[in-house]
């Protein structure tokens, strides 16, 4: 690569670079993260039980699950950049941590989950 060339960013570097700011930005709330990339153009970040989130690099999107005292359906949200995130998503982990894992089992969205719906796996 030249010096006057300005490296070239894929859309895996995009995501990744992404999920990776929002793990530091949250670190700031004291809530930890994992970074997952299992596409190509797509990075996961995992928050917590059943708060799992989605970048393309562009966008963060995540689901939280229903609350029964506020609403009976999953509630799908988003963000256009990190701090915004950062913020609802730290809003949304200390909602959770005071509901039952096992509401947050049955309905909230998992890393496992998504991996399962989205590999081919043969049957045994």
């Amino acid at each position: 690569m030249f010096a006057d060339q300005a490296p070239c960013i894929t859309p895996v570097h995009r995501a990744e670079i992404a999920a990776q700011d929002l793990a530091i930005a949250l670190a700031r709330y004291n809530i930890p993260a994992d970074v997952h990339v299992l596409w190509p153009d797509q990075a996961q970040v995992s928050v917590y039980f059943g708060l799992l989130v989605h970048t393309s690099g562009y966008r963060y999107w995540w689901i939280v699950a229903p609350s029964s005292a506020e609403r009976r359906k999953p509630l799908w949200t988003y963000a256009d950049d990190t701090a915004t995130a950062a913020r609802r998503l730290a809003e949304h982990y200390r909602e959770l941590r005071t509901r039952p894992v096992e509401e947050l089992l049955l309905y909230g969205q998992l890393l496992a989950d998504v991996i399962l719906e989205n590999v081919d796996v043969a049957p045994v």
